[in-house]
């Protein structure tokens, strides 16, 4: 799955790391047909997941800018999004510039 996040979405593969991580957060939230149309993470924290959170790999994310910002400045950098932050509700953006 990892792969075909990658291949589809055309990122280079120094990223496998991240499509990685994005693969098992989205195949823990799959439903399983052995465990009767129920998630891992269902059946380890008694619990539905919540998918509202989900987003496509690589699309276009904006990224608030903290700290100081003037009144006519940007008040976000965009970004592209390539997973999920491990433990905290976050996601990793990649910054395209830097």
């Amino acid at each position: 799955m990892a792969r075909a996040l990658l291949k589809q979405r055309g990122m280079p593969t120094i990223y496998w790391g991240e499509a990685v991580m994005t693969a098992v957060h989205l195949l823990n939230r799959s439903p399983i047909e052995a465990l009767d149309g129920k998630t891992l993470y269902e059946v380890w924290h008694d619990r539905k997941p919540a998918v509202s959170h989900l987003r496509i790999f690589r699309c276009v994310a904006f990224v608030e800018e903290l700290g100081h910002v003037g009144k006519l400045n940007d008040r976000s950098a965009l970004g592209v999004f390539i997973g999920y932050a491990d433990g905290m509700k976050a996601y990793c953006i990649l910054d395209p510039v830097t």
